[in-house]
């Protein structure tokens, strides 16, 4: 994880290395332009320095992980509460029962929601409208929380990495999300699955003992 944290912290001081050393080169304050090109240097920094910090803040949130309240905690509305945050009209809800209950720090499953929603949306596929579905359904012994999504799935090759804390697709982050999402999860004696086709979708299914 060290390793991986300095990696992704060096790859955007290159850039601000390379930029600072433009700057030095070829800034000229007798130029017209040198308010719009001191504009764009500053800019360009204030980008790399603002990855430097999600990295930090990313790596920080996995690493301090609050105490869990082994608490009953109904599901169904804390699902529904923690899809209040989004203003996207295409994510669609369902439950086949109005209340179900399971042992879960309440908090730490409103996480768990948003992450997945999070991922869902930042999955989405460029030529078409990505519908997002969350259900939560049950049977005798346990309670099933879905979020699928129509985005561009998860190639074969990273399907085994999706949930390690170091794996991320996305051109920025540590890829901590689903690494904690796992970790929440299998602390409350739950588990978490995922079935992509890549180019059509992916589902995440956390299943929890009912209480």
């Amino acid at each position: 994880m060290a390793k991986q944290v300095a990696h992704e912290i060096k790859n955007p001081l290159t850039p601000m290395r390379l930029t600072v050393q433009s700057f030095q080169r070829r800034f000229d304050p007798a130029d017209p332009q040198s308010k719009e090109k001191l504009h764009e240097y500053s800019n360009s920094l204030i980008e790399q320095i603002d990855v430097m910090s999600n990295i930090a803040s990313a790596f920080s949130t996995y690493a301090t992980m609050p105490a869990q309240k082994n608490e009953e905690t109904d599901v169904c509305m804390v699902t529904q509460l923690a899809l209040d945050i989004f203003n996207e009209s295409n994510i669609h809800y369902t439950e086949d029962a109005t209340s179900l209950k399971a042992v879960f720090d309440r908090t730490q499953l409103i996480r768990v929601v948003t992450n997945l929603v999070k991922n869902a949306i930042q999955a989405s596929h460029p030529d078409r409208k990505n519908t997002i579905a969350v259900s939560v359904k049950h049977d005798d012994y346990k309670i099933y929380l879905t979020v699928s999504d129509k985005g561009t799935g998860v190639l074969s090759e990273n399907v085994k990495k999706i949930f390690e804390p170091k794996f991320t697709t996305k051109n920025s982050g540590m890829g901590l999300g689903l690494a904690m999402v796992k970790q929440i999860v299998e602390n409350f004696k739950g588990s978490i699955d995922m079935k992509t086709i890549y180019g059509e979708g992916t589902s995440f299914t956390v299943t929890l003992p009912k209480s």
